[in-house]
């Protein structure tokens, strides 16, 4: 009887798990920029929020970094090369 205790909070546990890795927004890394550029992480941002891509800024000072979700990475780098071609 021990194991079967054992063996369903194990399935609970890894249920609460995937359940939790799976509502979590994954992000990725575009673009990261140093020194004065860093107000073209400002733009690009808001560029691409106005095109309604999920990105979010982190980093302080000096380093600026640009993460959008995953499921919209393709169109947002196609977006990104366009922004800084103009630039």
């Amino acid at each position: 009887m021990v194991w079967l205790w054992s063996a369903l909070t194990i399935i609970i546990l890894a249920a609460i798990v995937t359940l939790i890795n799976s509502t979590r927004p994954q992000w990725t890394l575009i673009q990261t920029e140093t020194g004065i550029r860093v107000d073209l992480i400002d733009r690009l941002y808001a560029y691409l929020k106005a095109e309604g891509i999920r990105a979010k800024v982190t980093g302080e000072g000096a380093l600026r970094q640009l993460h959008v979700h995953k499921k919209d990475e393709a169109r947002a780098r196609q977006l990104a090369q366009a922004f800084n071609a103009r630039s």
